[in-house]
Parts: structure tokens; C-alpha cells; sequence
């Protein structure tokens, strides 16, 4: 899957990060978002589609993969859209959080 979360994305939400760290924090936070859109595409499957999808997943290219479920799950942008939002979200909240704790230690 694609990353969704770049370097540039998280040096603007935290320009005190080294590239290297802006980097393992983006794969970090594309490795949640993928196990969130993992989950609610499985939940937006009937169980005859998540068979075919599991069976795909140890012999389709990532192109089968994305075409087929780009075709069972049409809102699958939304979805990837949706968690990305959330999770960027979430990473801005707990940097806000942190620099509020920070100027009430000073």
C-alpha cells in the first residue's frame, strides 16, 4: 500500500524532528493507518469476500490486490482518507498536548 503520511506532512506538525526520525514516525503512523483500513475493509466485506481477499493476498500482485478491492469496496478512498485524517490528528493532538505541558513546567 502506498504511503499515505509523508516526511514533509510531519515536518510541518513537528519541525524539531530529524529527517531519520520524521521518517520512522511516518512509517509508523502509515503502519496504524494500514491496520486501520485493514480492519474496516474486512468489516465492509461479506465472509466470501474476505476468503478471496486472504487467498489473494498470498498469490495476487499489489495491482490485483488494489483492483479488487478498489471493485468490492468502492468507498476504499474514503476509508484511506478518513483514517489518515485520524491518525494525523491524533499526532498533532499529542504534540499540542505535549508543548501545553511543557509551557506549564516552565
Amino acid at each position: 500500500m502506498d504511503s499515505m503520511i509523508t516526511v514533509d506532512e510531519l515536518r510541518d506538525l513537528n519541525p524539531t524532528l530529524s529527517d531519520n526520525g520524521l521518517q520512522q514516525l511516518a512509517d509508523e503512523l502509515n503502519e496504524k493507518i494500514d491496520k486501520l483500513v485493514g480492519e474496516e475493509v474486512v468489516e465492509s466485506l461479506t465472509p466470501d469476500d474476505v476468503d478471496t481477499l486472504a487467498d489473494m493476498q498470498d498469490t495476487a500482485s499489489e495491482q490485483e490486490l488494489a483492483d479488487w478491492v478498489a471493485e468490492h469496496v468502492p468507498d476504499y478512498p474514503e476509508i484511506m482518507q478518513n483514517n489518515k485524517d485520524i491518525v494525523l490528528g491524533d499526532y498533532a493532538d499529542s504534540i499540542n498536548e505535549t508543548a501545553g505541558e511543557n509551557s506549564n513546567n516552565e
